[in-house]
This record gives C-alpha cells, sequence and structure tokens, in this order.
C-alpha cells in the first residue's frame, strides 16, 4: 500500500516535477502541501529577490523575514492605495482545511 502522508494525501510526489510544474502552472493544494511538508529540501531565502520572474517558487519564514513582497515588482493596491490587495483562501486536499493562503494581486 502506498505512503498516504499524515493527512490522508495521495502518495509522495516527486519535488523536483513540482519545481518544474511550478514555472507553468499554477500548484494543486496537494502540491503546495507537499512541498510545505518537506520544507527541509528547500532553500528557506532570507530576503526577497529583486524582481523575480514569473513561475518562480521561494520558500519564506515569515518570523525572519516580514517584508517578502519587497522584491522590486509593483503589487496592486486596494482602493486606499497603500494596501497590497490581497485574496484569502483556504486550501483543502480532499475534504480536509489544510492551509490557508493570502494571494497577492
Amino acid at each position: 500500500m502506498a505512503d498516504r502522508g499524515s493527512f490522508g494525501f495521495a502518495p509522495r510526489l516527486d519535488i523536483e516535477q513540482l519545481l518544474s510544474e511550478a514555472q507553468h502552472r499554477w500548484l494543486r493544494p496537494a502540491e503546495i502541501c507537499e512541498i510545505l511538508r518537506n520544507h527541509q529540501k528547500f532553500h528557506i531565502a532570507s530576503e526577497p529577490p529583486n524582481r523575480p520572474p514569473s513561475g518562480s517558487l521561494f520558500l519564506f519564514d515569515r518570523k525572519v523575514l516580514r517584508y517578502f513582497r519587497k522584491d522590486g515588482h509593483n503589487w496592486r493596491k486596494k482602493k486606499d492605495g497603500k494596501t497590497v490587495k490581497e485574496a484569502h483562501e483556504k486550501l483543502k486536499v480532499g475534504s480536509i482545511d489544510v492551509l490557508h493562503c493570502y494571494y497577492a494581486h
């Protein structure tokens, strides 16, 4: 029987394949969870990159790098003109809430 992980997810995914896929499409919730479960295999950035290209994938520790959006890109602002526009999503794998995400525009 295949390993289903700690949340009863599908078998573990190939991390290298996920990184390749992330350059061309949004990752699925189960794929994001796999990356986060294996965070030790990734470099945790200590400062934001300067104008990273589309499709780039970075992991940040928000306790260490509070202003991760200061990457040289102009983020869309809310109507107040000050705050970055965000969408808040709850990602599920199967029927389980596993991750709360904030997408910046």
